[in-house]
């Protein structure tokens, strides 16, 4: 393959446009096969500069045109999936119409290997449309019009079907052979009404790609090119555009949520499950933490959709409202484009990621995030990976703490006793509240408060259930709830991140007066005031817990 790619750059190089796509030719071969020059040919899309992608998809069209020529479907996928994995295709490259060639060879858009590909070909398609570039805008609109009964069939995002009428309109418009304007105008209302009714519904969709990759790009394939390691990227990159596709598939299907995908490379086959859950628990901490500074009011909760072995991956749904999930999909997207640099001014979501890959490769963990929103402009976008971010050895983690882990309720008192109204209510949310308001005469948003205290020291879970740390609270004397807390306090979140802090052992250790400090530095996407009222808790629980046990 290096032979091959830097044969053809050479001749790029000297001006030998002949004698490079020469070289083309050589490695094309037989296409009714995956075989080592159709890898070679794979490469070339991927790895190529735009001037390679263009003689390469040019050559290739010309090939396709044989009127004896046959071509296999995973030959095709793998050549779609190349280029389409490419994030650098200019609007006005020619390879956009050379493309549609290789694309119109798809008999059937609804096989899951070509279902798969459909986000990313929507919004190639809708970048040629809005080129400016007449000629390329008009193949595109030619394609819909022509292969749009077939293409219909996969699955499509409806505001990305919308996003793409208005553009074919705006196209259509400017059509100056009326004849033709109105033949296309017909067939792609046609398609459009299609596209819009249809109810894709093979589960092999979310598999069908990854097992492909992993029959084309096997362990044997791979060894072989350890040297060059070319095969190796091409099979990374193309990784990743499944991995964003299954979130943008996710997202089709359920587009009342934000769509999520996390892959995970080099997990013990006999522990996965635990692996599985500590690291969708890290995931789901990194985009609280990315909500908590957006100020939304919302607590995550993943759904889990789908998830099978091989790579492992996990289909999952966050159920947020549409601006919110804009948000999320819009710090993932700036994630992906990043450099990465020493940069003591990086943003808290920059902070925040390195913070999670840290912890990620601490057990030798490769994971890949992808996102999907409901708008058009969010639905693909390019999957985040711990490969991303280089991490000196000297690096360790800094020590973050999620706004809703920092108790802002410094009466104790009213937190055994709210404890105790839990379990004596366990079922009744509202019976709790008003309880709790009679009993102390405090204002309603303190209840919330007290409510979020008892959940950080494990007091009762987020579904407001006791726990069993509640019920020994509840049944131990009253000079020894306040150490059992102490304990309680100690294994939570904030308490185990102040320790570590201030690298002391025990509560006896910390020093009251670096709260403010502490609650800055660990949570800065608190605000002064509310991060000064939070430091006060913490310093009077501080005080509580220290008073009678200083071994703590």
């Amino acid at each position: 393959m290096t032979t091959i790619l830097t044969k053809v750059q050479q001749y790029l190089n000297s001006d030998n446009m002949d004698r490079a796509r020469e070289e083309v030719v050589k490695i094309l071969g037989d296409l009714t096969k995956v075989d080592v020059n159709v890898r070679d040919f794979a490469a070339l899309l991927v790895l190529g500069s735009q001037k390679d992608l263009e003689i390469g998809l040019g050559v290739l069209g010309r090939e396709l045109l044989k009127p004896d020529i046959s071509i296999n479907n995973e030959v095709i996928w793998l050549f779609l999936a190349a280029v389409l994995s490419r994030s650098n295709i200019t609007p006005d490259s020619p390879s956009r119409i050379s493309f549609l060639g290789l694309v119109s060879c798809v008999e059937d858009w609804e096989l899951p290997i070509f279902a798969l590909l459909t986000p990313a070909l929507d919004s190639f398609l809708k970048v040629s449309l809005s080129s400016g570039n007449v000629l390329i805008a008009e193949q595109t609109l030619d394609f819909l019009a022509t292969w749009g009964d077939n293409y219909a069939k996969a699955p499509h995002l409806k505001k990305q079907l919308k996003n793409l009428k208005s553009l074919t309109d705006t196209v259509l418009e400017q059509v100056d052979n009326l004849e033709l304007q109105e033949e296309w105008q017909e067939e792609l209302e046609t398609f459009f009404k299609r596209a819009k009714k249809t109810q894709y519904a093979d589960d092999n969709i979310w598999s069908a790609g990854g097992n492909l990759l992993q029959k084309i790009y096997n362990t044997q394939v791979l060894d072989r090119d350890l040297k060059n390691g070319n095969h190796a990227r091409v099979k990374e990159n193309i990784q990743r555009l499944i991995t964003s596709s299954l979130a943008a598939i996710g997202q089709i299907l359920d587009s009342k949520s934000l769509s999520a995908v996390v892959r995970i490379d080099n997990a013990d086959d006999n522990n996965f499950w635990n692996i599985r859950a500590s690291i969708i628990d890290r995931v789901e901490r990194f985009f609280q933490e990315i909500v908590d500074e957006n100020d939304i009011k919302k607590l995550l909760r993943f759904r889990p959709v789908w998830s099978f072995p091989g790579s492992w991956t996990v289909i999952l749904h966050i159920p947020l409202g549409e601006n919110q999930s804009e948000f999320l999909a819009n710090a993932i997207a700036s994630l992906s484009n990043i450099k990465y640099v020493d940069n003591a001014q990086e943003s808290l979501v920059v902070n925040s990621w390195r913070d999670c890959v840290n912890n990620l490769k601490e057990d030798n963990l490769r994971v890949d995030i992808a996102v999907s929103s409901n708008n058009p402009e969010l639905h693909i976008i390019r999957s985040i990976s711990t490969e991303d971010v280089p991490i000196s050895e000297d690096v360790t983690p800094q020590i973050r703490v999620l706004s809703r882990d920092i108790p802002q309720a410094n009466d104790l008192k009213r937190v055994i006793e709210l404890a105790s109204i839990f379990i004596q209510n366990p079922s009744s949310l509202s019976t709790v509240r008003q309880q709790f308001l009679e009993i102390f005469g405090i204002a309603p948003r303190q209840f919330s408060y007290y409510r979020r205290a008892v959940e950080i020291l494990g007091l009762v879970d987020e579904r407001e259930r006791p726990t069993t740390a509640g019920r020994v609270l509840h049944r131990l004397s009253e000079t020894e709830k306040i150490g059992f807390l102490a304990h309680q306090f100690i294994s939570s979140k904030v308490g185990w991140a102040w320790l570590n802090w201030q690298n002391v052992n025990t509560l006896a250790e910390i020093e009251p007066e670096g709260a403010s400090k502490f609650v800055k530095e660990v949570c800065p996407s608190l605000s002064d005031e509310t991060g000064k009222r939070r430091a006060d808790t913490l310093k009077s629980w501080l005080k509580a817990f220290t008073t009678e046990k200083s071994n703590i």
